[in-house]
Formats: C-alpha cells, sequence, structure tokens
C-alpha cells in the first residue's frame, strides 16, 4: 500500500493517520481470523493460522457495555467483539515520529462486510492530523473489491500541510521546509490472478502542492526547488505477492511487491521524473514461541525530480527523512519471544544506506545502524492483532514509537 500522498516524509502525518486507521482498525481484520492460541506448534499451529471466516462472537445484548471489551476465554482486555462487528470505528491516533515533533489525530472508520464473502470488506476512512512542528492535515481513503473480489482497488486524497527538515550535503544540521498540500490523490486497482497470492495493475499519483523555504543564501540548485507551485501526475505499474497468514500482525508468510510510477507532462506533471519501490517482508516461526521476521525495502528516484520526493531510509530509531538519497536501501530484522497468549516481547536491528546518485545534492550516508526492542498486547484475540511500544535507538539517540498491527503496517499492502 502506497502511502503517501505527501511524498515519502508523510508516514508520521498524513499517510500514517490514514493508514493507521486502516490498520488499527481490525473489525476489517473480518479478512484476518488466525490463531487464538499463539502457542500451538506445528501443524495445528499452522492450520490456525490460515486465514478463515470469522470467528463468532459471543457478546450477548443482555451483558453490559464494558463486558464485551473482556474476552471470554481468559477474562482480559479485549477488542474482538467490539471490532468484529464492523459499522463505525473512531480511531484516535498518536504520532511519535521525531521529525514532526510528535502530534495527535483522530480518524474514523466506516466498515462494511459482503455476507456472501466475509474477507470482502470495503473500508471509508476520514482522518485528520495535527503535529508539533504545526504540520496538519485531512484525508480519506477507501478501498473495496469488485469482480467477485478479483479486483481490489484503494483510493484516497488528502489536503494540508507538511512541515520537515532536509539534509543536503551544505547543510548537515538541516533546513527548515514546508510543503503546502492544494490536494494530493493516489490510488490502485490491483487484479488477482487464478493463484490469488499473486495481483498486478495500474497505479496513479496526483498532486498539486506549494513548497515554501525562507532561508536566504542557499546554494541555487537547492533553493530553486522550492517557492513556487508545482503539479505532479504520474500513472505505473505494480506487481504483488502475499502468503500472510495476517495482514495486522503476520506471523507466517511473505508480501513482497515491485513498482513502478512515472511523472510525465502528458499526465500533468511539470517535472519528469519516476520512482521505483522494491520491498520484501518475510515472517516465519522457528520454534512455538518464537518468530521472525524479515524486511527489505529498496527505493530509487530517476530524472528531473523534486530534490524533497528523494527516498529516504526507513527504519525504527531513524529519524523521517533524515538521511535522503537517490537510492536508498532499508533493511530489518525482528525477532518475537510470545511469552503467553496475551504478551510478547520482541528485539530488532536495522541496516540502512543511501546513495547521492549523480545530483549530489545529499551525500552517500555510509552505512546506518539502529536498533531496540519492545513489547506487544494481544488487543483482540480473535483478529490476531497486537499493540504495544518499541523504543529504539540510532544515530539520533532513543525513539519511541506506538505500534497498532505490526510496525512494518504502513509500508505492506
Amino acid at each position: 500500500m502506497h502511502k503517501g500522498i505527501c511524498g515519502g516524509p508523510v508516514g508520521p502525518a498524513l499517510a500514517g493517520a490514514l493508514g493507521l486507521a486502516a490498520a488499527a482498525s481490525p473489525s476489517f481484520a473480518q479478512e484476518a481470523a488466525v490463531s487464538e492460541a499463539p502457542l500451538a506448534s506445528g501443524a495445528e499451529a499452522q492450520a490456525q493460522a490460515t486465514p478463515s471466516t470469522p470467528a463468532p462472537t459471543s457478546h450477548t445484548p443482555g451483558k453490559g457495555f464494558f463486558d464485551r471489551f473482556i474476552d471470554e476465554t481468559d477474562h482480559g482486555l479485549d477488542l474482538s467483539n467490539f471490532l468484529a462487528k464492523g459499522g463505525f470505528i473512531p480511531v484516535p491516533i498518536i504520532i511519535t515520529e521525531p521529525a514532526v515533533d510528535g502530534g495527535f489525530g483522530l480518524a474514523a472508520a466506516f466498515l462494511s462486510v459482503d455476507p456472501d464473502h466475509p474477507r470482502q470488506v470495503t473500508k471509508h476512512v476520514i482522518g485528520a492530523f495535527k503535529t508539533g512542528n504545526g504540520s496538519d492535515g485531512i484525508g480519506y481513503f477507501q478501498s473495496g473489491f469488485a469482480f467477485d473480489g478479483r479486483l481490489n482497488y484503494r483510493v484516497g486524497v488528502g489536503h494540508g500541510k507538511v512541515t520537515l527538515d532536509s539534509y543536503p550535503a551544505f547543510a548537515p544540521s538541516g533546513v527548515e521546509y514546508t510543503n503546502h498540500y492544494d490536494y494530493g490523490i493516489f490510488g490502485s486497482a490491483l487484479w488477482h490472478f487464478g493463484d490469488e497470492r499473486f495481483s498486478a495493475g495500474p497505479l496513479f499519483d496526483f498532486r498539486k502542492l506549494k513548497s515554501q523555504l525562507d532561508i536566504p543564501g542557499l546554494p541555487e540548485d537547492f533553493a530553486n526547488q522550492f517557492n513556487h507551485t508545482l503539479h505532479t501526475g504520474a500513472l505505473g505499474l505494480g506487481f504483488h505477492f502475499d502468503s500472510r497468514d495476517n495482514t495486522l500482525t503476520p506471523t507466517r508468510g511473505t508480501n513482497a511487491f515491485v513498482e513502478g510510477k512515472f511523472n510525465r507532462g502528458t499526465f500533468g506533471s511539470d517535472r519528469n521524473y519516476e520512482t521505483y519501490n522494491v520491498e520484501t517482508y518475510s515472517f516465519d516461526r522457528l520454534t512455538p514461541n518464537l518468530r521472525f521476521g524479515l524486511k527489505f525495502e529498496l527505493k530509487a528516484i530517476r530524472g528531473d525530480f523534486p530534490v524533497f520526493f528523494a527516498p529516504a531510509i526507513d527504519l525504527r530509531g531513524v529519524q523521517a527523512m533524515r538521511y535522503q538519497g537517490m537510492t536508498t536501501v532499508s533493511s530489518e530484522v525482528e525477532t518475537t519471544w510470545q511469552l503467553s497468549p496475551r504478551w510478547s516481547i520482541l528485539a530488532f536491528g536495522g541496516f540502512g544506506a543511501t546513495d547521492a546518485g549523480s545530483k549530489r545534492l545529499y551525500k552517500d550516508s555510509g552505512a546506518v545502524w539502529a536498533g531496540g526492542g519492545g513489547i506487544r498486547y494481544r488487543l483482540a484475540r480473535k483478529l490476531g492483532f497486537d499493540a504495544g511500544i518499541d523504543v529504539a535507538y540510532g544515530p539520533g539517540g532513543a525513539v519511541f514509537y506506538l505500534q497498532f498491527g505490526h510496525a512494518w503496517s504502513l509500508t505492506m499492502d
């Protein structure tokens, strides 16, 4: 799912708000009825991890309001029964990304399920955010199915402003700029083949923005990128593979995709440039109680691109947009130890690097390392949905993150 109507930096902002609302609204996870016994092993665990029709809830109208948030088996706090009803779900959002000085937001998800095809859920999400550095915005996201479930579509639109720091080669301490978005529209339509794990289809991305930079005396090739209105228009193509047992907190399977988008004057773009993404996320169990995940991202931009759209290293513990270049690599490994059916702890470590490319506006990053640990609580047992906190350490020190679903949810399908 990509992710950003405001470009790469908006993970913590508008795209983050919409993506989090979609990922953290697991009533849509009628598509993700996973193992209710995380400690199961062997064939039993594999069978339980296979998505199926949603588990029935045992909530009865005679119970009190708060009873729907208590699990009937272990009496722990659990949102399964509440979320499985679908309908309207409010989602508060807390932004901890240091690049935007933290912030908050609110999203409202409206969910509907085809009774004949429980895995086909239509999602309508509207969200708004405000951050500590003055960024704000509002957006709408919708996804659903057509043609008997063979076509999966996603579309989003947003408006707002995003203030960030850029770190060109001549200013290692950073240069602050603001992008004011009149609009950003993105979407995809992926057709699933006979083997439904494979899909492919067109992508689109259209934006109108004005970039603002109020610092005099900067090099001309950098300063000329700002303080004017820019239209971008891109069409592209994506090839996707998805065998995950759960889209919320995967424990097995792989999600991989290759995407290319081409901004051209024919599509309404003021500048001709291309973006390319190759991303892979794999999950498996080492033992019944121990599982691991692997992430690999390769992102590239070529042509006459706006400098602020250059991709950046994407790792926990590394400030968003801190290391940009024409080509970036981000990889991470994560190990999770299931302490009990509800609680787990994890450790992770990552490596990233950038190549400044021919323009040399940025410098090569060299090796960038980050890592840390976290704790998770199974917040919705029947849906396989975890939430928790990560603390990561990178070149800039410690950063903490609130996680709803897997930490990689915003960049996976």
